[in-house]
């Protein structure tokens, strides 16, 4: 009761703050392509890696002393509906649910000097209907509500860097439909953080960074993404995260962006009963072995990292970028082991996008987006399980029982082909897209097939962003001949105050 009504108290100050500026969050669909464009199209800060978004998109100045500002965000109201399963994913604490569902999230942005507080809650209903068959799905479902502090933080800005504590979502890596370690697919998590809000220049090029130790929770009811939507019997500890992204633009070759993730993470009671040092304790990520034969004693610690390596290279000439993220789920033994098996626990995204201009506003943009989480053949001599699944914590990679890097589905091999007609905050855009549900160890294979919709217009204040997408599920369930057809949708309304 006492969140429901501090969710309404935030929803009457933003009617009756008498301010300002409207701004706009990172990661919401409707917002965040428009810069990544805007840099293909020779318009935006070239050092700018878009592989660590975590600030609102906006200049950095000089702190303000002289009076508090605050600023209106827009009001967000996000509705989606999936006709016979669920489907969908980067929607944030939006749950994977048959039937309707909403989310509903105001905010207002406040700074002083260094200073900058946010406050923009999260509340989502779902209907949650029952799934067609109980080997996906839990049975047993009834509707969801919940409210998370959502989109909120409070912090220190100091010229390039960024200090506080945050439930922001995070987007890691160079990836556009999927990332592999960090991506709004789940709900933002808490989490404290250090890291860059501007590119940080340097004799040799320009760094961007961000380091975080966060607190991953679990909740019974709803099933988990890396278990096929079933719940599971499993510890129900909280999770302590420590996990980093570094991206280097070297000044030698401008538009190439080389970077690394890493994430460990580790049952919270384990971690507090630790009697070692801080680094050691909290930040153990940061000096971590990166071979098993450094560290033969990490598995006895219950606890389990994933790591990627991604390239990002704009060709403004060219107004198009390529990008690839590849990633390992779990030591190698040593530098020969990472050389000859380089399939082994490993997931990978790669991408193209090309941009025709008309004008500065108008133009086309045409993408392509593969990503593989499936195990390779190698399983056959040396098992590594499917991306996010590791023995030491049962929950997998997730938060809120939902995974928190790419959401596509466990164990999912995903390739996608869009085209979008865009005409300032007007847009036009089709997809194509295959999806197989993994397929290893499995005698029927079930994919997914789909066509789909993307317009986005305005009306004064508002902008309405729209996905339509007719799924045909061959062998449904895995089950020979179970074929069906499934309406995925979603309708975003954003009200800017400005």
């Amino acid at each position: 009761m006492n969140f429901r009504i501090g969710f309404l108290l935030v929803i009457g100050t933003l009617f009756f703050l008498n301010k300002t500026q409207s701004q706009s969050y990172t990661l919401e669909s409707i917002n965040q392509n428009h810069s990544r464009n805007q840099q293909l199209l020779g318009n935006y800060d070239s050092t700018v890696s878009f592989t660590n978004q975590f600030n609102n998109v906006r200049a950095v100045g000089e702190p303000n002393w002289k009076k508090p500002s605050i600023s209106l965000l827009p009001v967000i109201l996000t509705q989606q509906f999936n006709s016979h399963h669920p489907f969908g994913w980067n929607d944030g604490a939006m749950i994977q649910a048959k039937g309707y569902q909403v989310l509903a999230r105001p905010g207002v942005n406040m700074q002083y000097g260094i200073f900058e507080a946010q406050i923009a809650p999260e509340l989502v209903f779902a209907s949650n209907g029952n799934y067609a068959n109980p080997r996906y799905g839990n049975p047993n479902n009834t509707s969801y509500t919940n409210i998370f502090p959502g989109q909120s933080f409070i912090k220190a800005n100091y010229r390039a860097i960024s200090v506080g504590v945050s439930s922001q979502n995070l987007w890691w890596g160079s990836g556009i439909q999927s990332s592999l370690l960090m991506s709004n697919n789940a709900p933002g998590f808490l989490h404290a953080f250090i890291g860059s809000r501007k590119p940080i220049k340097t004799p040799i090029g320009s760094f961007e960074f961000n380091l975080i130790g966060a607190r991953l929770n679990s909740t019974s009811s709803i099933g988990y993404e890396n278990n096929h939507m079933q719940p599971r019997n499993t510890n129900n500890d909280w999770r302590y995260l420590n996990s980093y992204v570094i991206s280097w633009q070297p000044k030698w070759l401008k538009g190439l962006f080389l970077g690394m993730t890493r994430s460990l993470q580790q049952y919270g009671e384990r971690v507090q009963n630790q009697q070692t040092g801080f680094i050691s304790k909290y930040l153990p990520v940061v000096g971590l072995a990166v071979q098993k034969q450094n560290n033969f004693g990490d598995d006895t610690l219950d606890r389990d990292q994933l790591a990627s390596f991604f390239l990002r290279w704009v060709l403004p000439k060219s107004n198009a970028e390529f990008y690839i993220e590849y990633g390992k789920n779990d030591y190698g033994v040593n530098i020969r082991d990472y050389l000859l098996a380089p399939t082994h626990s490993y997931a990978y995204t790669v991408g193209f996008r090309k941009l025709i201009p008309k004008t500065d506003t108008h133009y086309i943009q045409l993408e392509t987006e593969l990503t593989q989480m499936s195990q390779s053949p190698d399983y056959l001599t040396r098992n590594a399980d499917n991306w996010y699944e590791h023995s030491p914590i049962f929950q997998g990679y997730t938060h809120n029982n939902q995974i928190l890097g790419a959401g596509a589905g466990f164990g999912a091999n995903v390739q996608t082909i869009s085209a979008t007609w865009i005409n300032g905050e007007i847009r036009n855009g089709f997809l194509i897209q295959r999806i197989e549900r993994d397929p290893v160890n499995r005698i029927n294979k079930w994919t997914d097939f789909s066509i789909g919709w993307m317009p986005q217009w305005k009306y004064k204040n508002m902008l309405l962003g729209a996905k339509v997408q007719l799924i045909r599920s061959n062998n449904y369930n895995w089950e020979k001949g179970n074929h069906s057809f499934n309406l995925h949708s979603r309708l975003m309304v954003q009200y800017n105050f400005k």
